[in-house]
């Protein structure tokens, strides 16, 4: 067998699948795996948003451990989870609940507002891929406004384009694909004017990665205000994303309403695994500041070729790639790197999520390689 490093790739060798030394099951996808070369076939996943380093090692432990209990219906995790995390909101058990990744609550209040009636109001481009593309297939209604000059959401804009038919309003909070952020006090002034016509869902989903200090979240807010909504999800940070475990903060009364759609239920094994992980700091701090560091690596390679990009709250950033997304895609492909897919009015920007700061760097060999 031919072994080839990722510079032998990057320089163009040519070499069927079957001479390359490549990951199993293309499970890490990084080239700090010892005899893992990226491939069109086996990429280094920059494109969905995932954790790098996956799922903690106390995680993996108490996941381990569950299966002795597994086999009985019931939850024995479940309300320490619960009150793991209401105590860090300091809220009430009784306003939160947990579902099998936070999709679950996005698709329920999509099914909610099909059968109410209604239109969503929603900025673009937002994240669309759980509860707008759910919203679709059920062909409810979609007034979508422009992200304003900075690609921030524009929540003035969205008041203007607010009618008495909208059933609800749909905010991502850092925004994806933008990792923009809304003001503490201006989101909040918005949720409190907006909840009194219709229901308001606030997604959090990155909540972890941010540090700057105008953000704050919407959950105290959302605990006293009817027809309020916010979801965090463990898909991040936590690397959970197969795993599947999300959270829903507000009333009990608007907890219910979600409650009495939920069909799924959660795993005794996923619980386990996330109580294990939220008490584990320190590798959140960990994946914090590789995170910051991959960041730094791409704003430099981007400032160094006076590229437009967006400063990230998040573990993605977004810049402008001078040419359609697709294109910029396929060529990086070529190289074993897969970035994400284009987002419409801006098809000419990528969003790239970030991998390992040695991985970012690969990113940037191939970058200087093919485009300049």
């Amino acid at each position: 067998m031919t072994k080839l490093t990722r510079r032998d790739w990057l320089k163009g060798t040519t070499a069927v699948a079957g001479g390359l030394v490549l990951a199993k099951a293309a499970q890490a996808q990084s080239v700090t795996m010892e005899g893992y070369v990226p491939t069109p076939e086996n990429p280094i996943r920059m494109s969905s948003n995932e954790n790098p380093y996956g799922v903690n090692r106390a995680a993996r432990n108490a996941m381990n451990k569950s299966y002795d209990v597994a086999h009985k219906y019931g939850n024995s995790g479940q309300r320490e989870l619960m009150e793991l995390i209401a105590g860090r909101e300091n809220i009430s058990t009784q306003n939160m609940m947990i579902t099998a990744g936070s999709s679950e609550i996005l698709h329920t209040l999509a099914l909610i507002t099909g059968l109410e009636g209604g239109s969503i109001l929603a900025p673009n481009p937002t994240f669309d891929n759980n509860f707008m593309k759910y919203a679709d297939r059920m062909g409810i209604n979609k007034i979508r406004v422009p992200v304003d000059e900075n690609m921030a959401i524009d929540l003035d804009a969205m008041r203007k384009a607010m009618t008495d038919d909208v059933r609800i309003i749909y905010i991502v909070n850092p925004n994806n694909p933008t990792p923009t952020i809304l003001h503490a006090d201006e989101l909040s002034d918005f949720c409190k004017e907006m909840s009194k016509k219709c229901y308001v869902f606030v997604d959090e989903a990155y909540y972890e990665y941010v540090d700057d200090p105008n953000y704050k979240t919407m959950i105290p807010l959302a605990v006293e205000t009817d027809n309020m909504i916010v979801t965090r999800t463990a898909s991040k940070i936590h690397g959970f994303a197969g795993v599947r475990i999300g959270f829903g903060f507000g009333t009990t009364a608007m907890l219910q309403k979600i409650k009495d759609k939920l069909t799924g239920s959660v795993s005794t094994v996923s619980v386990h695994g996330a109580l294990a992980s939220y008490k584990d700091t320190d590798y959140q701090d960990f994946v914090i500041r590789k995170n910051k560091e991959s960041l730094a690596i791409l704003y430099k390679l981007f400032d160094k070729h006076n590229l437009r990009y967006i400063k990230s709250n998040t573990n993605f950033t977004y810049f402008e790639t001078g040419m359609e997304a697709k294109e910029f895609g396929d060529r990086m492909r070529k190289y074993g790197i897969q970035v994400g897919r284009p987002f419409e009015p801006f098809t000419k920007w990528c969003r790239i999520s970030t991998a390992k700061p040695e991985d970012m760097e690969y990113f940037v060999e191939v970058y200087e390689k093919e485009f300049t």
